[in-house]
């Protein structure tokens, strides 16, 4: 019987052992990184103590450092970008609603003050602009995307999220990060998102989150964000400090001054603003004609393009490389027997050449400003492995011609003026002006929402100031942010403000 009994042992012995050898490398990396998130929830505080909490509200300040922004180019990189803004920020996260409110209160660059709140709630998303009284509602489809990144934004609500995915958990491997051990698991998000998690191999608590982006103007680039100054809150530990990156450099550097939790933030938080409702705007570029050979591509980024006598003159390519190759697509529809020869570039913020690569594909001169062709060659050289792109597909080098003052495009029938000026808004920018029709185009300094309301900044009275010195009989102004507006849209917003100050 004992010989039995050590028989049947060994048997059992030894069929857990061919169980735990039959383990998949799937298997056993889940299994690795569910270890890891464990102790990375005790080190917050426990399981049960984060699902006690239903609602987060915090209170945030601190500044925005971009360099996709700002005056000039800071590139080559000497460290990190200025700072461009200083915000004030209001998180609000009800987790057993599943709701989300985001406020935030800055002066961009330029000047102009800003006002935003977002809300995701149910099966609705929104921004609202206070200032401006216009709202802007998300397509159905962009609501899921919207909420997850709300909710991976903060460690409580990220782990929890990353629990309840265990299907897509999944062991990275160690690292280090700041000179300290680092344990690293991911998981995918709802979204599709596959969101790295760093935590301290010696406290197990969060120390960032990292994912693949592919940027328009940087290419393949790592987005983090790293949480520090970890403080007690009633039974749990959270972060007092957020800090945002992009490929490596600082864009946001948030401190916390207030946490409170399980306020149960009224319904009329999240509820939409009486003012009037936007739209989305269109998903590709619409085609509206403003006048023989003149044409104004409306979207979520504005541009023009003006039909010469042997080719095509397109005004600024932003928002991103996808949407500037529907815009080019409208372009040959509208114009299918010309090539597009120039694009202008006004100026070298990130977002308004985030489209340019698209142009430098189709074999198109950029026309810019001498602080823009660096930039425009960073953007035209970036690797876009994860999505290539036409210029990924088919490399060559940008054509870029630069302008000191001033540059005129003109064929005896059509004419456009290119004037560079020194703006609060950037150290170099372009405005374009069409003379027969008197039609202005430009970037930024002055921004007319759906709703009107514009909000002038210094950029804004500097921007009128310019007109009146070159002397242009501007009727129209064609933004790149906003609807078509009119002269006196200007002339308001810039009374506006000089009565405010």
């Amino acid at each position: 019987m004992k010989k039995l009994t050590i028989t049947l042992l060994a048997i059992v012995v030894a069929t857990g052992l061919i169980n735990a050898q039959q383990k998949t490398p799937v298997e056993k990396s889940y299994l690795e990184a569910r270890t890891v998130l464990d102790a990375g929830i005790k080190a917050m505080g426990g399981f049960a103590e984060l699902q006690k909490i239903s609602d987060v509200t915090r209170e945030l300040s601190g500044d925005r450092s971009d360099e996709g922004q700002g005056m000039e180019p800071v590139w080559p990189r000497t460290g990190e970008p200025p700072a461009l803004a200083h915000a004030r920020l209001k998180s609000v996260r009800d987790i057993r609603g599943n709701r989300s409110y985001d406020e935030v209160e800055a002066q961009i660059f330029g000047g102009q003050p800003i006002r935003f709140r977002s809300v995701v709630a149910g099966p609705n998303a929104f921004g609202a602009s206070d200032m401006a009284k216009n709202i802007r509602v998300l397509p159905p489809p962009a609501v899921t995307g919207a909420r997850a990144a709300r909710f991976r934004r903060d460690p409580e609500t990220l782990l929890l999220s990353a629990t309840n995915r265990p299907e897509a958990l999944r062991w990275v491997g160690e690292g280090e990060f700041g000179g300290h051990k680092q344990r690293v698991i991911s998981f995918a998000d709802v979204d599709g998102t596959e969101v790295a998690l760093y935590f301290d191999a010696a406290t197990n608590l969060l120390t960032k989150t990292e994912y693949l982006n592919d940027d328009p103007v940087l290419g393949d680039v790592v987005t983090e964000t790293v949480y520090t100054d970890w403080r007690p809150v009633e039974k749990l530990v959270l972060p007092f400090r957020y800090t945002d990156r992009v490929g490596g450099s600082v864009v946001q550097d948030l401190r916390v001054s207030s946490v409170k939790l399980n306020t149960h933030p009224a319904d009329t938080l999240f509820a939409m603003p009486d003012y009037a409702k936007i739209e989305p705007a269109p998903p590709g570029p619409t085609v509206k004609k403003l006048g023989d050979d003149v044409y104004a591509l409306l979207g979520p980024y504005n541009s023009m393009f003006v039909v010469f006598k042997d080719y095509v003159l397109v005004l600024e390519a932003g928002a991103s490389n996808r949407y500037s190759a529907a815009s080019i697509a409208e372009i040959k529809k509208a114009v299918p027997d010309k090539p597009i020869k120039y694009l202008v570039a006004t100026h070298f913020h990130f977002d308004h050449l985030s489209g340019v690569r698209s142009y430098i594909a189709e074999g198109t001169t950029i026309v810019t400003t001498p602080a823009a062709k660096s930039v425009i060659e960073r953007a035209a050289t970036a690797a876009h492995a994860m999505r290539p792109d036409a210029l990924a597909r088919n490399p060559k080098a940008p054509v870029i011609e630069t302008i000191d003052d001033q540059r005129v495009f003109d064929d005896g029938v059509h004419k456009v003026e290119l004037h560079r000026l020194a703006n609060p808004h950037a150290g170099q920018i372009i405005v374009a002006y069409l003379p027969k029709e008197k039609i202005l185009f430009e970037a930024d300094m002055l921004d007319i929402p759906e709703a009107g309301n514009p909000v002038a900044g210094d950029d804004t009275i500097d921007l009128a100031k310019q007109i009146e010195k070159l002397g242009l009989q501007v009727e129209t102004i064609i933004p790149v942010h906003g609807k078509i507006g009119t002269i006196s849209d200007l002339t308001g917003a810039v009374s506006q403000r000089i009565s405010k100050n």
